[in-house]
């Protein structure tokens, strides 16, 4: 089993980074330095949901329109199945646009003032998570193994659950790709915070795409039943909201990590 510091984050807070000046000064730079990181991930979201609006949503719409349209010209008694196999194909097409819409919304609106923070377990939440994926499970057929003892984190709880909701199931899907299914959970102290991952052991990604994935409706190769590609957006948004960075990182022919950093709880 591969070390989980081979994995290590590029993003990760170092000890030359962590470093603030003291006094007065240090202080106002430091909220400074957030108040801009929020600005840029808020300019970055809504690029985002501009982008989705003005191509991935009217792709949807597209398809939605034409299926009708084809469904409207058949003669409907002479072609029962047809019929039958194109109002399911307008169907499914609704109801994933749907699902793009109340995603897109759902990022849109969380900002930091809605974080409520509180001491999270985070070792019980995975574990929780994985039991309402079934991962590991009985029925399941991906084996999940937590490689480093999980601290608690001081986040909002239900949005630290989606964050581990959205990386364990992409992990799964990627896994499944691989003749032994395998995803690990793991975590590191960096300065000033702490740090989590989810590896897979599925085909990776392109390395030149590591900087894109956390976009909407970014998908990585090689996952046998792709998302709707906003999950991984959610990630980024809920994590950068919460003052911590998300990453990606890849070795050919052996998976994928995603991990997320959190800053320690404010004294």
């Amino acid at each position: 089993m591969s070390s989980p510091h081979e994995f290590r984050h590029p993003l990760a807070m170092r000890s030359d980074q962590a470093t603030s000046p003291s006094g007065s000064g240090g202080a106002a730079a430091s909220a400074d330095a957030a108040v801009l990181g929020r600005l840029v991930s808020a300019e970055q979201t809504l690029r985002d949901i501009s982008h989705a609006l003005a191509h991935d949503l009217r792709t949807s719409l597209r398809h939605v329109a034409s299926y009708a349209q084809l469904l409207g010209d058949l003669p409907g008694a002479e072609q029962p199945e047809q019929v039958a196999r194109l109002s399911q194909k307008v169907l499914d097409s609704s109801r994933r646009l749907q699902r793009l819409m109340e995603s897109v919304s759902d990022l849109a609106r969380l900002q930091v003032e809605d974080l409520r923070h509180e001491w999270v377990d985070n070792a019980a939440l995975v574990r929780s998570v994985m039991r309402g994926l079934d991962i590991g499970g009985e029925s399941g057929s991906v084996r999940c193994e937590v490689v480093a003892e999980l601290p608690p984190a001081f986040a909002d709880a239900g949005l630290l659950r989606r964050v581990w909701v959205e990386l364990l199931d992409n992990a799964v899907r990627h896994a499944s790709t691989s003749d032994h299914p395998l995803v690990e959970v793991g975590h590191e102290a960096v300065p000033g915070g702490s740090a989590y991952f989810v590896h897979d052991n599925g085909l990776g990604f392109e390395p030149e795409r590591s900087a894109m994935l956390f976009g909407l409706f970014q998908q990585g190769a090689g996952a046998p039943s792709p998302g709707p590609g906003v999950g991984l957006a959610m990630v980024r948004r809920i994590v950068e909201c919460h003052g911590g960075r998300v990453w990606a990182s890849n070795r050919p022919g052996q998976g994928a990590s995603f991990g997320f950093s959190l800053p320690a709880a404010a004294d």
